[in-house]
């Protein structure tokens, strides 16, 4: 009979007692043979004592080291243990999935598209079998009678690739979602480039808008060899030289990036003439990468709970809720690529080929560092064409004593070099009437300002990194102006954070973009101008 939870906690216990105890009796003989080092005379045996003195110090370090390690192993397998339990949707996931290993050279978007339909009918039979007693309720995603259906509202399931071919095409826009979400993040701002004249693609990004599970598994070369896939399949849907623009939001930001810098070093990939980023995830925390060791926890302690960091109820149609330890890691190592690849190509002198990038970012983002995205993207940029669109807070007067601006540390000494040949756009507060928004935008040194006819909402301190491409109408995190919809935005509740399967951050965190129609018109804006700087090249 295999041991149980409590009898592997002791016998844990028990194993990082005596490791602890070993360790401190290392240490003392540490001690010990240094006063004996220190005092020894000179006639005496210093080689010897020295050696012994070097194979106790390693040995310290060692045993400290186990007991480092068994520690971190003991509290991630204890604190798993008061995570809610597993359901379904966290322990499978559709077989179907598309794999780095099926982008051979015969395969296509169309492939893509119809492995896709394999993936959701698989998802399919899941939720009408083996999860049906598990989805019970009002609000779960995967309850076909739950308002939170992703097949019930909206005419399209937007977990799902979605192709939109113009007539008469200006140009091809792949939108790319980010982490844990689905296309419909890029859904308003795609269907904006539809009708202005681009064919558009929506990609479900591997691992995406089925189940958390699929998320627990995937790899990010799954998520660059489909980027590859979809890009080479928009550029078949265009007319030869039309341009063909990525847009990315937060992880799918990276990937684009990621794209546009790979197309640089493999002639065979269509280029891209510009790149669009929503909260691009270019820096994260490094304490990402420690996630790796999830796998290994769970192994050791037969637990599984420990490959996830929290798990919450399903009620967002479009975005997991519940996030497994392995979105970071693969996160984490998108990001690195990303940055490794950028420095080979300032060393190498290439980064002039570097597409234009149109940035917008909330200047205060507890997903993504934001500094870098000033220090290891835009200041490495050559292209004059390329703008960085800073959202800054809610600098109101009677709202100072409330504000945390020690985000300004660090964001602040980033933008301070002006030489740089990118624009800065950053829209905030008068100084001289806080009620009063402007944009202030510096061009070659020099800082213009434009008044603007908005002004905060009630109660909105900043955006957020989740806030900025959706738009303040949206059906599913709008504000009150959609009281008849599923609005997440707006949701209101009162308990402890713990009595809630629900995050407390749903009720905080800013959920749409109160200037969205001002970035709207920004982007196809810039894409107008960068169309047109291509066609007079």
């Amino acid at each position: 009979m295999p041991p149980t939870v409590k009898q592997r906690s002791r016998l844990l216990r028990t194993i990082v007692g005596l490791v602890i105890l070993l360790s401190l009796l290392t240490v003392l003989s540490v001690v010990f043979e240094w006063i004996q080092l220190a005092s020894a005379q000179p006639d005496h045996k210093w080689d010897w004592r020295a050696f012994r003195f070097a194979l106790l110090l390693i040995a310290n370090l060692f045993f400290t080291t186990l007991v480092a390690t068994g520690l971190a192993f003991y509290f991630w397998s204890h604190i798993s243990h008061s995570l809610p339990e597993l359901q379904g949707w966290h322990r499978q996931s559709p077989e179907s999935e598309f794999r780095s290993k099926h982008a051979t050279n015969a395969y296509t978007f169309d492939d893509y598209l119809a492995q896709e339909d394999r993936v959701f009918e698989e998802l399919d039979e899941y939720i009408s079998g083996p999860w049906e007693k598990q989805s019970s309720g009002a609000y779960n995603r995967y309850n076909k009678d739950s308002i939170c259906n992703p097949d019930s509202i909206l005419d399209h399931n937007w977990n799902r690739s979605r192709v939109l071919e113009a007539s008469n095409p200006v140009g091809g826009v792949l939108l790319i979602h980010g982490l844990s979400d689905s296309p419909y993040s890029l859904r308003k701002m795609g269907e904006k480039l539809h009708t202005e004249g681009y064919t558009v693609i929506w990609l479900r990004v591997p691992g995406h808008g089925t189940s958390p599970h699929a998320l627990a598994e995937v790899c990010w070369d799954d998520w660059t060899a489909a980027v590859k896939v979809a890009v080479q399949g928009l550029r078949n849907k265009l007319p030869e030289g039309l341009p063909l623009i990525l847009a990315g939001y937060s992880n799918g930001g990276a990937l684009s990036v990621h794209y546009a810098l790979t197309a640089l070093e493999e002639p065979r990939l269509p280029k891209v003439n510009a790149i669009v980023l929503f909260s691009p995830m270019i820096g994260i925390s490094p304490l990402a990468k420690i996630t790796q060791l999830s796998h290994a926890v769970s192994l050791i302690s037969r637990n599984e709970k420990t490959k996830w960091s929290q798990i919450f109820a399903e009620i967002d149609p479009f975005k997991y809720s519940s996030w497994p330890m392995n979105a970071n890691s693969q996160a984490w190592a998108a990001t690195q690529s990303v940055e490794k690849k950028l420095a080979a190509m300032e060393k190498a002198e290439r980064l002039k080929e570097m597409p234009p990038v149109l940035a917008m970012q909330s200047a205060v983002d507890s997903t993504v560092i934001v500094p870098r995205l000033v220090t290891a993207l835009f200041d490495r940029l050559t292209s004059g064409s390329s703008e960085l669109f800073l959202f800054d807070i809610n600098r109101v007067d009677n709202l100072s004593n409330l504000v945390n601006f020690s985000f300004e540390r660090s964001i602040l000494p980033a933008l301070q070099r002006s030489d740089r040949p990118y624009r800065l756009s950053i829209l905030r507060n008068s100084d001289q009437n806080p009620e009063q928004l402007l944009l202030k935008t510096r061009i070659n040194g020099e800082w213009l300002e434009q008044p603007l006819n908005q002004c905060w909402p009630e109660g909105i301190i900043s955006l957020s990194h989740i806030a900025i491409p959706i738009p303040p109408d949206d059906p599913v995190y709008g504000d009150e102006s959609n009281p008849q919809s599923l609005s997440l935005g707006c949701i209101s509740m009162r308990a402890e954070p713990s009595a809630l399967m629900i995050p407390s951050t749903m009720f905080v965190r800013s959920r749409q973009n109160p200037f969205y129609d001002l970035m709207e018109n920004r982007v196809v804006d810039w894409l107008t101008a960068n169309r047109s700087r291509n066609a007079d090249g």
